[in-house]
């Protein structure tokens, strides 16, 4: 028996081996892989051209300029119009009294520089004399360059010379180094120093101060060339004292009674307080007392006195006695003893209390002692007592 063989023919509508129908499906591939390649290539070929050509124009529309602001610059490409333009986009702020080197209207052109400089408010003192100044500087080293002070290398800076200056305003304080005189404590020392204030000064020269000590110039003061520092120590001590409290005098006028002639009617007589009181001392040496309050032990009797106004007495007896003694002549001394009007003896004259010389006296203080020498020895001390009944 013979065995079959299979056969390798394929009938005619069967699908082909898969190995033929891989070339023609990559073949297929292939070619649509190279229309792809050609429209990238013809792409990136246009964003190439339309770069480029965008790159001329650019270079074209635009302007490279220089932009300082406050010493600091940068280069700058830009496509605005104006300096103003240029100073917006770049958040500049222009304030009155600061200097821009073009107007914000004018046009900007390629290579333009443009500068602007912060006005700087400086209150200076150097020494101890203050003034004040607007800068254009970016550091504090180029103002005090700028404001011609002779900042030496040992002299008091109040900032760093690197420091920059701020828009707002800044105080500036420079002191050089100067011999100063310290007096406190009962002794004097002189202190070279480039500190500048007198607290400074003072601490530098050893002297401590308490709240109460009194400074000239103050302890907050610059100091200047040649100041004498003076401290003055204040002591103050709270005690309870007894004082005495003055009576007052009152002055009655008596019509009746002639002038100059003073009587007392109530005798005064001081009173007593016990007072608590701040005694001040500057150096040890009382300077000011302080009643803080005062408590009445005893209260002050005031003395009431009376005083004649009359220039002519009530009646003329004493003129009626004078005329008959001494012819009326109120001065008179003749030498024998007797003086005055009323012809007293210096030894009565003085023991009514009279001053002096019977006539070195006034008419009106001859008769108020004639009054008293009569109240206790009656009319017999005159011969011409008599005359008073004429």
């Amino acid at each position: 028996m013979v065995e079959s063989r299979p056969s390798h023919r394929l009938p005619r509508n069967s699908v082909p081996p898969a190995s033929n129908l891989s070339r023609r499906t990559t073949g297929k591939r292939v070619k649509q892989r190279h229309r792809k390649s050609f429209l990238l290539i013809a792409l990136n070929l246009a964003i190439v051209l339309v770069v480029g050509g965008g790159t001329a124009a650019y270079a074209a529309l635009s302007q490279t300029v220089t932009l300082t602001v406050d010493g600091k610059s940068d280069t700058i490409r830009t496509f605005g119009g104006t300096v103003g333009d240029l100073l917006d986009a770049h958040g500049v702020t222009v304030r009155p009294g600061d200097r821009l080197s073009k107007t914000q209207a004018s046009t900007l052109a390629d290579g333009d520089t443009i500068d602007v400089a912060y006005a700087k408010p400086v209150k200076l003192t150097v020494d101890g004399r203050v003034t004040e100044h607007t800068v254009y500087d970016r550091t504090v080293a180029q103002a005090l360059e700028t404001l011609d002070v002779p900042a030496t290398a040992d002299a008091y800076v109040s900032a760093k010379r690197t420091a920059k200056l701020p828009r707002t305003g800044t105080a500036l304080v420079v002191s050089s180094p100067k011999a100063l005189t310290v007096v406190a404590d009962g002794d004097k020392k002189t202190v070279t120093t480039a500190t500048p204030t007198v607290a400074g000064v003072l601490e530098e020269a050893g002297v401590a101060l308490d709240s109460d000590d009194e400074v000239k110039p103050a302890v907050d003061a610059y100091v200047t060339p040649d100041d004498k520092l003076k401290v003055v120590r204040i002591k103050k001590v709270t005690r309870t004292e007894t004082v005495k409290l003055k009576f007052k005098t009152t002055v009655r006028e008596d019509p009746d009674a002639l002038k100059g002639e003073t009587t007392v009617v109530t005798a005064g007589k001081n009173g007593k307080a016990r007072e608590k009181v701040e005694l001040v001392y500057a150096d040890g040496k009382l300077r000011k007392r302080v009643v803080i309050s005062s408590d009445p032990v005893s209260k002050p009797v005031n003395e009431v006195v009376s005083r004649g106004t009359s220039t002519t007495p009530p009646d003329s007896v004493w003129d009626k006695i004078a005329q008959c003694e001494s012819g009326g002549n109120w001065s008179i001394n003749t030498g024998n003893g007797y003086y005055g009007g009323l012809q007293f003896s210096a030894a009565t004259w003085r023991s009514v209390g009279g001053p002096g010389l019977p006539h070195e006296s006034s008419r009106e203080v001859q008769i108020k002692y004639a009054k008293i020498l009569q109240a206790r020895s009656g009319w017999g001390q005159w011969g011409c007592a008599g005359a008073r009944f004429n």
